[in-house]
């Protein structure tokens, strides 16, 4: 099989460890011929062989000796506009790019489909977990009723430390930027928003419906504090920030949102930087994977996967032509634990269920919390089953 030649787009963290990777391992078959970069002349650890970077896009999109291209920028736009033309100058892509994906989901697929190209994107969720390839490959012929993510291995990471080592947010975030987990801007991770980007490919691979991630509601982890943590630790439960999708009926609803679990639950023992998923089919019931989602390796080893993929002539997505599912952004009646309130202002609306000095537990809609959110900037919430919620009580920890 002949060696192929490619093009890479980024040299960031993920790009720098594809190149490595690439470079010492013959078995993956595949050169990087041209890189292209912002800045030629900033320093860098790697060892590069002279002429290889290029800040001329064209330079490698026009280059008709290259098999692929691969694309491992930030920049959501910018990245669609060099995968378009890639795709015009008949070349496939593999990604990671999860917010450019997001984005232009059904735009890109439409399009790999017009110019007889491929598009591989698995490490664009979840890192080192080949969600998109399972719900693709085994879970095709079964019909998936949910699906849940911790899909965000610094949110994971923040969590963890403050409910098992009694970290305060500001101190586990610090630390997790610290160990490369978080950016400095961290709002993407702490805002929920790429767990939303995350979830709304999932959505498609697994139900077959594209969903805009801003139609998912989202509550991120950022205004927690020691309210929560403390009444996690009291119970023995973790907070973990889940990303979830169902179907019934015919129609999708999803959320993102940080919910509290006990012992019993798969999620509980996901920790740190590691991402976990839990997908719910009618056939195989319950299945779990877990993998780490965060950190340059996870993700290079996806998209060294997809590489190989590309080799072999596999593809994943493809596009449904009929489909007899609705998107929903609706939902249910959850039991919440509610805090970051002025206590001069009324929490109107809501069927409490218990009160206390600076936070309730009550039956409300996400809706609806979005609501009181817009008069309470600092509002948050955080959802509990109604089996826990009825365990606290059995144990006289409420009264």
């Amino acid at each position: 099989m002949k060696k192929f030649k490619a093009g890479l787009f980024g040299l960031g963290v993920v790009g720098s460890g594809v190149y490595k990777a690439l470079q010492q391992n013959e078995k993956y078959g595949i050169s990087i011929e041209k890189i292209s970069v912002k800045n030629i002349n900033k320093n860098r650890e790697l060892e590069l062989p002279n002429g290889i970077l290029t800040n001329q896009a064209d330079e490698i999109l026009n280059n008709t000796d290259l098999d692929i291209i691969i694309e491992l920028i930030n920049d959501p736009e910018e990245a669609f506009n060099i995968v378009k033309k890639a795709f015009e100058k008949g070349k496939s892509v593999v990604s990671a790019n999860k917010k450019m994906v997001a984005l232009y989901h059904k735009e890109i697929l439409e399009l790999r489909e017009k110019h007889q190209v491929k598009f591989f994107y698995e490490g664009a969720v979840c890192g080192s977990v080949p969600i998109l390839r399972l719900l693709d490959q085994h879970f095709n012929s079964d019909h998936v009723k949910s699906i849940k993510a911790i899909a965000n291995g610094t949110c994971n990471f923040i969590l963890s430390k403050m409910v098992s080592e009694n970290q305060g947010y500001e101190d586990a975030l610090k630390e997790a930027q610290a160990l490369g987990f978080a950016e400095l801007d961290p709002y993407s991770d702490v805002s929920g928003e790429d767990t939303r980007f995350k979830l709304s490919i999932m959505i498609y691979h697994a139900f077959g419906v594209f969903v805009h991630p801003n139609e998912i509601p989202l509550q991120g982890i950022n205004y927690l504090d020691e309210y929560i943590k403390d009444f996690a630790q009291k119970h023995h439960l973790k907070i973990k920030l889940i990303g979830e999708a169902q179907e019934v009926a015919g129609e999708i609803t999803a959320k993102v949102e940080p919910q509290l679990v006990n012992e019993s639950h798969d999620f509980y023992n996901i920790e740190n930087e590691y991402n976990g998923i839990l997908v719910d089919a009618e056939y195989t019931g319950e299945q779990f994977v877990k993998g780490k989602g965060a950190g340059s390796f996870p993700t290079a080893l996806a998209v060294l996967s997809n590489l190989k993929d590309s080799r072999y002539n596999l593809s994943i997505a493809k596009i449904l032509k009929k489909h007899d599912k609705s998107y929903s952004n609706s939902s249910a009646e959850d039991i919440y634990f509610i805090a970051g309130f002025d206590n001069s202002l009324p929490i109107q609306g809501l069927d409490v269920l218990h009160k206390e000095e600076g936070y309730r537990i009550a039956k409300s809609q996400f809706q609806q919390l979005e609501e009181l959110k817009k008069d309470n900037p600092n509002l948050y919430w955080v959802q509990l089953s109604e089996n826990i919620f009825k365990e606290i009580v059995n144990q006289e920890a409420l009264v």
